[in-house]
């Protein structure tokens, strides 16, 4: 059932946004299921600074080797080897770029016992200045990695920055540096310099349960440490372990959840009791204001109701009339003073909300632009109360955090789609005021078709409002991202489908909204 729904929000989804390509990896890394001998791929994402994780690039911006595989470079035809990964527009938009990392990784057989274990290795030629001063870089800042092996991420740090291993290694820290941390404060401590080193040697343990990938760690050998420096030749290691696994594959994505926001429980008893309050209190203030504008409007009416009697009559028993001035509850409708005046034939001075009325009803300065700002708030609550279902609903089409881009994706979608929202409220709250306009009252209003002006107007106003604003602020970061080299920047392929997804589905749904708005009987 999950499977299903799944397959259908993703053809429904590629379909409006236009992002179907063909792939040209094996499926098995979209079902999530592998036979014994399949290949697995592994993807290498992105390089960084630790403390400041916006700030990313290409992973083989340093000077990593390719390892010794059929996918290596110097193979005829090298392989898949550094291979840009076929992303979706939500992928692109979140900033990511797999390409494949050159590693082969074989799916074991169900009746592997125990653990089964592959080295792959590769080494560097002789580091020049400027890769060298890469490495020191990635060390100095606390550079970590990004990988994927069937949609689950692992992260290493590039190196550390540490005193000297050879000295540290000598004395009685031992030569798997586990007490390198009491050797490094005492190298602080003495004021020695710090080295840049590099992790030479990982091991990727991949967990698997029958035809399933559980479960994913990666580790650094610290004893694998090599100082950085130019002409230095680096030898990388990466032992690929199997193991079994009795974890489900239902589960898998629980551990990167925030245990200690996802462990409590939701009180839905609580929650519905806070509501059923909120409720009452907003039903008790509205009685209250009805009560009120009933008894303003009686008074009105009462005055204005006696003094066309009495003019037409030439006069009234005033007990009668004071008999009748008093609400359900008994209450006079009238005060002394607004009894004499209305007996007196002159209007019943103003108080309240009827102070003010001429100007809330009243059309404000720039009609178009407040009802294009209107439609557009309308339309980015539609948008959020959309994603928010979409993201309960994770259990019947899978949990949003399991899919790469897949919350962008369905901004994208609910945005297109809510844009006939954003026209409709839009078109009818510009009918509603333009009446009130001079060149409405002047025309008889916008029903029959005049201001044309102004309707077209709103409309462009509300199609382009808030993709300009987005527009102009993508591109200044987009820019900025382009200067500095890092992968958050936007392809120009990618702008091109935003524009047709914009183009063909969102314009012609705002348009189709506010012509609704416009047409739709108001009161």
């Amino acid at each position: 059932m999950k499977q299903s729904v799944r397959s259908l929000l993703t053809v429904a989804t590629t379909t409006l946004v236009g992002t179907s390509s063909i792939r040209n990896v094996a499926a098995d890394e979209y079902t999530h299921r592998y036979k014994a001998g399949d290949k697995v791929d592994l993807w290498v994402n992105k390089v960084g600074p630790y403390a400041n994780p916006q700030e990313a690039y290409e992973y083989y911006i340093l000077p990593y080797c390719a390892p010794d595989t059929i996918h290596h470079p110097d193979t005829e035809g090298g392989g898949q080897f550094n291979k840009l990964k076929s992303h979706s527009i939500g992928e692109r938009l979140g900033g990511h770029a797999l390409r494949h990392s050159g590693h082969d990784l074989v799916y074991p057989s169900d009746t592997t016992i125990g653990e089964t274990g592959v080295l792959e290795t590769c080494t560097t030629k002789p580091l020049d200045d400027a890769q060298a001063k890469l490495f020191t870089t990635a060390a100095n800042d606390q550079w970590f990695y990004q990988m994927y092996v069937d949609d689950l991420p692992v992260w290493g740090m590039v190196g550390e920055m540490l005193p000297d291993l050879d000295a540290a290694k000598a004395e009685h820290f031992g030569s798997d540096l586990s007490h390198l941390e009491e050797a490094v404060a005492r190298h602080e401590a003495m004021g020695g310099a710090l080295k840049p080193y590099v992790y030479t040697k990982r091991t990727l343990q991949v967990s698997y349960n029958k035809e399933r990938i559980i479960k994913v760690d990666l580790t650094s050998d610290p004893a694998s440490l090599s100082e950085v420096k130019p002409g230095a030749v680096f030898k990388f290691e990466l032992d690929i372990q199997w193991t079994k696994t009795s974890e489900e594959f239902h589960s898998r994505f629980d551990r990167y959840l925030d245990h200690a926001f996802f462990k409590h429980q939701i009180h839905w008893f609580s929650i519905f009791n806070s509501f059923m309050m909120v409720l009452f209190l907003m039903g008790l203030v509205a009685l209250i204001l009805l009560r009120t504008l009933r008894k303003d409007y009686a008074r009105y009416a009462l005055s204005h109701g006696r003094r066309d009697v009495e003019m037409a009559s030439g006069g009234a028993d005033d007990d009668d009339d004071a008999e009748d001035d008093v609400d359900e509850n008994g209450k006079p409708l009238l005060d002394d003073g607004a009894r004499a005046a209305s007996h007196g034939m002159t209007g019943v001075e103003d108080s309240g909300w009827k102070q003010v009325h001429g100007d809330v009803f009243r059309a404000p300065r720039f009609l178009p632009l407040l009802a294009a700002i209107l439609g557009t708030g309308w339309q980015l609550v539609t948008l959020v109360m959309g994603v928010v279902l979409f993201a309960v609903a994770g259990p019947l089409h899978g949990e949003v955090h399991e899919e790469r881009g897949e919350v962008l994706h369905a901004i994208l979608v609910f945005y297109s789609l809510s844009s006939i929202v954003a026209g409709y409220a839009s078109g009818s709250y510009f009918k509603l005021y333009f009446a009130t306009t001079p060149a409405g009252r002047a025309k008889g209003g916008a029903g029959d078709g005049s201001g044309t002006s102004q309707w077209q107007l709103t409309m462009a106003l509300t199609v382009v409002l808030l993709p300009t604003v987005l527009g102009v602020v993508l591109s200044f970061l987009n820019f900025i991202a382009l200067v500095y080299g890092t992968i958050y920047y936007i392809p120009f392929l990618v702008m091109l489908k935003l524009f047709f997804l914009w183009i063909f589905v969102s314009v012609p749904l705002c348009i189709l909204g506010t012509l609704i708005g416009r047409h739709t009987k108001l009161g």
